[in-house]
């Protein structure tokens, strides 16, 4: 109940701060004031230096307890712009940033935030005219993604990732599952264009919906292909990406149920000093994180 309490607290004094920067002019004023002095346009940098410098934060717990506020003022930022396809994009990483964060402690939380981001994702996605009048029209996300160039790389695997993490926390429920064709297409169609981006999540992604699909049902699941794309995600940032090495302890040393690769897996993040490459070093706290989370929880897992 006190965890419960805290996230409400911090909503609120980010809705404080939010209030507080409207509340001078007005909302509507504001908005007039957006686009009459451009600040559509100064605001969504702004934004995105803030969440560079978040992703730089040594502390994780010191990020866990303080990302509701940012989350609150961006999706304010979001809607007083009407919509700015930067500040979508940035929504839709925050919030599955958060529900990473959250989805051991509070997994009905994390679908929440998990279901909020993949909205934000699409929001930008459909601002290409092609995606959004195919959809419009009744087509699925898998026909249309070839619509999307290098512009929505970021749109792409956020929402991908977005709805790909939802459907993990409803395993059990089978109209869940229909949704990982969306989120296949989203994630392989952003690795076509830039698999290197955000240091090779998309092939992590791919590497743990291997290691959870049976290689019989013939989509490149399988323990084999789910190794090797482990490997390929690991490659990008040569072994300092440190989430590779987690997901792949929690979803394909489970699945083969493989105790010693699970722990020197995981033993290995907690013990690594990985080098200091710009953007990672928050999500390799958060990983270390996980890492002592999932060893101290072992017995759950096999």
């Amino acid at each position: 109940m006190r965890t419960r309490w805290n996230h409400v607290f911090c909503l609120m004094k980010g809705f404080l701060l939010l209030s507080l920067i409207i509340g001078f002019t007005g909302c509507a004023s504001f908005q007039r004031m957006v686009t009459r002095t451009g600040i559509n346009v100064g605001i969504a940098p702004g934004v995105s230096h803030m969440i560079e410098a978040i992703k730089e934060t040594k502390s994780g717990r010191l990020v866990e307890k303080g990302l509701a506020d940012h989350l609150l003022i961006v999706t304010g930022m979001v809607e007083i712009t009407e919509g700015n396809f930067r500040l979508l994009n940035e929504a839709a990483f925050l919030y599955c940033a958060y529900g990473i964060f959250m989805e051991e402690k509070e997994p009905e939380f994390a679908k929440e935030l998990f279901d909020i981001g993949k909205d934000f994702g699409l929001r930008a996605l459909k601002q290409n005219r092609k995606f959004r009048k195919g959809l419009d029209s009744g087509k699925k996300i898998p026909e249309l993604v070839a619509y999307l160039d290098d512009d929505y790389v970021k749109p792409l695997l956020w929402t991908g990732l977005n709805i790909g993490l939802w459907i993990v926390h409803n395993m059990d429920d089978p109209a869940a599952l229909m949704g990982m064709a969306d989120a296949m297409a989203l994630v392989e169609r952003s690795i076509e264009l830039d698999e290197k981006f955000y240091h090779g999540a998309g092939k992590m992604f791919l590497a743990s919906y291997y290691a959870l699909t049976p290689e019989y049902l013939g989509l490149g699941g399988g323990p084999e292909n789910s190794r090797q794309m482990f490997e390929q995600s690991r490659a990008v940032e040569n072994g300092n990406f440190l989430l590779v090495d987690v997901l792949e302890a929690r979803f394909l040393a489970t699945i083969t149920e493989n105790e010693d690769r699970y722990e020197e897996l995981l033993n290995g993040v907690i013990e690594k000093e990985p080098d200091d490459i710009k953007g990672i070093r928050l999500i390799n706290e958060l990983a270390k994180m996980k890492a002592r989370y999932y060893l101290s929880h072992k017995s759950d897992y096999f």
